[in-house]
Formats: C-alpha cells, sequence, structure tokens
C-alpha cells in the first residue's frame, strides 16, 4: 500500500475515537485487537552481542526511563546495548550519511515518518517482515503501523511512540488575564497572550523552539497545517510559495516575535527549552505540547504549574482551518548492521505492550496499543487522554517525500533567516522553492 504523501489519520481516528471515548468508562475498549502479538521467526541473538542503537534524547523523558529500560533489556538478553543519544539535528547528521554509503555503525535507530519513503527509496533499512511472523503487529494502531510500509508492502520501521502534539494552557493564569475559555482562533491567540503580559501575569504569550534545527522543520509543517496551508500537492509538486494561507502562518510566525506574543529567545530554543519555560508558568500557551508533559507539571523538580494545566484545541485560521501535528517515532534496522537478529530483539523489546505500558506510566507518552488506551492502571494516571480525542480529527503528519531532507535543510535555514527579520515571509518560501526546484513533483 502506498502511504499518502501528508499522513491522513483515518485509520487511526477511526480507531481511536472509539478508543478514547473508552477512557471515562469502565467498559471494554470498542476496538479490540484481532490477536495476541506472535512471536517472530527469526533466530535468536547470541548473548554477549553488543550492539549499538542511536537515537534523539527525547523532550518527554527527562526522568531516564529509556536508560532504565535498556539495562532491563541487558539483563534479560545478555546483549549489550551501545547507547548513542543527542538532538535529532546530531542524529541526522551522524547517521545520513552512514547508511547512504552503506555503513553499519548502527544496529537500531530511530527516524519518524518523514524519512520513511527517503529510507525506502534509497534501500537504507531492512523490511522487518523478516524477522516477523504474520499478525505481529495486530493490536498496534493500525494509522501508526502504515505509517512505517512502504510502496512495496514491507514494513521498515516499528513505531514505539504515538507522539500526536495536543494545544496546552495554563488555565490558572487564563483566568488571573480576565479570560474564561482559550483561545479558539489566532487572533484569540494573540489577543490573549498581550493582555496577560501586559497585566503581569506572564512574560509572553508562549515561548516558540525555532532554533535553526531539525525540529523547525516540523514547525514549519505545524503552522502551515494550522493556517490551512499546504507545502507540497497531492502529487508532491512545490506549492508552499503558492499558498496564500501558508504565507499567512509563515507571516504569522514572524510577527509573533515583532509584536511581543513569542519570546524573541525562542530563535535559540529547542523544544526541551521551551517546555521548561511554560512548566515554570512564564508562559500562557504551549502549541505543541507532548503527551507527557501532563505528567511533568506534577513534577515539583521541574514544574512551578502543578494543577493549573489544561488541553484545548489548536486554535483555527480565520478560514476556519486548524489541525495538529503527529510525529510518530519508530526503530529500524540498517541495512548494513551485522547484528540483524540481536536488533531486532532490541526493537521487540521496546515496543512490547509491556514495555509501552511502563513508559507511558514513567513519561506519559501515548500508547501504540489500542488496549492500553482503556487500561485502568493508565486511565487512572491519565484521564485527560479522553480530552485527545476531539483533536486526533484533524491530526497530520509530516511530508512523505523522498527528498524530505533536503526540504527540511533548505526550508529551515530560510525560515529562520525571516522569523530574525532578514528577509520577508515571500521571499523565504520563494527561496525554498527555488532551491528545491529539482524535486518539483517528484514524490
Amino acid at each position: 500500500m502506498k502511504p499518502s504523501r501528508t499522513f491522513s489519520v483515518l485509520s487511526v481516528i477511526l480507531c481511536l475515537a472509539f478508543v478514547l471515548s473508552a477512557c471515562s468508562t469502565p467498559a471494554a475498549p470498542a476496538v479490540q485487537p484481532t490477536t495476541a502479538p506472535v512471536e517472530p521467526t527469526a533466530p535468536p541473538a547470541a548473548a554477549g552481542e553488543t550492539i549499538t542503537v542511536i537515537f534523539p534524547k527525547h523532550e518527554a523523558d527527562i526522568k531516564g526511563a529509556f536508560e532504565s529500560r535498556i539495562k532491563e533489556f541487558e539483563k534479560e538478553s545478555g546483549i549489550t546495548v551501545n547507547l548513542i543519544q543527542s538532538d535529532w539535528d546530531s542524529v541526522a547528521n551522524r547517521v545520513v550519511p552512514e547508511l547512504a554509503t552503506a555503513g553499519s555503525a548502527y544496529d537500531v535507530v530511530e527516524f519518524d515518518n518523514g524519512w520513511v519513503a527517503e529510507w525506502c527509496g534509497a534501500g537504507w533499512a531492512t523490511p522487518l517482515n523478516d524477522f516477523m511472523a504474520a499478525g505481529y503487529t495486530d493490536g498496534m494502531i493500525p494509522g501508526l503501523v502504515d505509517l512505517f510500509s512502504c510502496p512495496d508492502g514491507k514494513l521498515y520501521g516499528v513505531v514505539w511512540n504515538n507522539d500526536t502534539r495536543f494545544f496546552h494552557y495554563n488555565a490558572a493564569k487564563l483566568t488571573e488575564a480576565g479570560f474564561t475559555a482559550p483561545p479558539k482562533t489566532w487572533e484569540e491567540f494573540t489577543s490573549q497572550s498581550l493582555a496577560a503580559k501586559e497585566k503581569g501575569v506572564v512574560k509572553y504569550g508562549f515561548a516558540p523552539f525555532w532554533n535553526q534545527e531539525w525540529s523547525l522543520g516540523n514547525e514549519f509543517h505545524f503552522w502551515t497545517y494550522a493556517f490551512g496551508g499546504e507545502l507540497v500537492d497531492d502529487k508532491a509538486c512545490l506549492v508552499m510559495n503558492k499558498d496564500a494561507n501558508t504565507l499567512k502562518a509563515v507571516q504569522y510566525m514572524m510577527d509573533s516575535i515583532t509584536n511581543g506574543v513569542a519570546d524573541p529567545a525562542g530563535l535559540t530554543y529547542n523544544q526541551a527549552a521551551a517546555q521548561d519555560i511554560f512548566l515554570k508558568g512564564d508562559t500562557l500557551f504551549l502549541p505543541q505540547a507532548i503527551a507527557g508533559l501532563m505528567a511533568y507539571t506534577k513534577d515539583a523538580t521541574v514544574s512551578k504549574v502543578d494543577g493549573q494545566i489544561k488541553i484545548g484545541l489548536v486554535p483555527s485560521a480565520d478560514n476556519g482551518k486548524s489541525a495538529a501535528l503527529t510525529l510518530p517515532e519508530a526503530y529500524a534496522i540498517p541495512t548494513g548492521s551485522k547484528h540483524k537478529e540481536a536488533a531486532w530483539k532490541f526493537i521487540q523489546y521496546m515496543t512490547s505492550k509491556e514495555t509501552n505500558k511502563l513508559l507511558a506510566q514513567e513519561i506519559g507518552i501515548l500508547p501504540i496499543w489500542v488496549d492500553l488506551f482503556s487500561d485502568p492502571d493508565l486511565t487512572a494516571v491519565y484521564p485527560f487522554w479522553k480530552d485527545f480525542q476531539a483533536q486526533l480529527t484533524s491530526a497530520r503528519g509530516l511530508s512523505k517525500l523522498t527528498w524530505y531532507s533536503d526540504l527540511v535543510d533548505i526550508s529551515t535555514a530560510e525560515l529562520h533567516k525571516a522569523l530574525a527579520g532578514q528577509q520577508t515571509a515571500q521571499e523565504a518560501l520563494d527561496a525554498m522553492a527555488k532551491q528545491l526546484s529539482d524535486y518539483n513533483c517528484v514524490p
């Protein structure tokens, strides 16, 4: 099945619309896994092997949950894990050149759905169907599984994290500023931010994470979608410099810096820094919050906003359109790995229902397994999961293109220039389209 250019979450919605509604009642989930997970057919990896795993340092993991799970895996399997963690940019800069030369320095690599088409086309990842029996992914959210399938029908990554982002706001400070409800439009987002700032309730409406890293590529997608814009059409043809709504999105980002809605230091912030500022109570909104943020609002070591944070819908543009961004992440095995069986054992462990539940309990990630959304151990801790349902209907993923890396590199450079006041919004979009012209209408 050929995946869509930008992720349509219809299959996810049809599944989760029922699942999430079950969070408020003790009834069994409306969508049940069809079978129990099937044991893979790959031969067992020999104890004593060492695998090298590389993935980004996740904003949600401030308690070392991944390291704890990896230590348990090492104990159970006898396999040693050489873990490399850094920011997304560093991961991309290290991994992509290695894969492009058929290197084998890494045995497991985390990637997101924006990389799938490129990796499939280049032959960089190992088809995981070779390691799993039929039905292995039954019980996982179908749309998340499909995201990491390629046109050849094979699966190249097993998703571990249902990373849909949501609009968070500080309800207590919003009330203090004189408002009874979160903003429904971006115009209200601006007016509420400035009012709260003028009254000294917060320092800024929000702290953006617009430093020139790969995460700015995610932000470019989010704000474009939130204003009803597009970067490419359904034939992969460039439209970012022709779409009026995309222009409005970039202009709004720029204006939020100059009008004082956004913290201007956000041009140097990564997502973790912006998140920390929100948790300190210095900002009113966090437009793209990780699901695990709610868990950390209760952690006194990092938060001053316990009991103050609520979840709302992403504000709409003047055309009535809006969208959230979903950024699911998966584990892949590079083609050049010399420890594929051991790597597969690692992927099995980290994506199992048991590990997924533990990570949800520890750092608040949204599960990948359908029936975990109605697990009483989880719904007791995260009753707010039911609030995600409405936003899921408008969730979209990253552009699925064989040239996604170039899209990110070029768009982040030009967008950052615009945000820094070095060029207009239209000039930035025109510069992107010109530099990407060789890819116009190339899937």
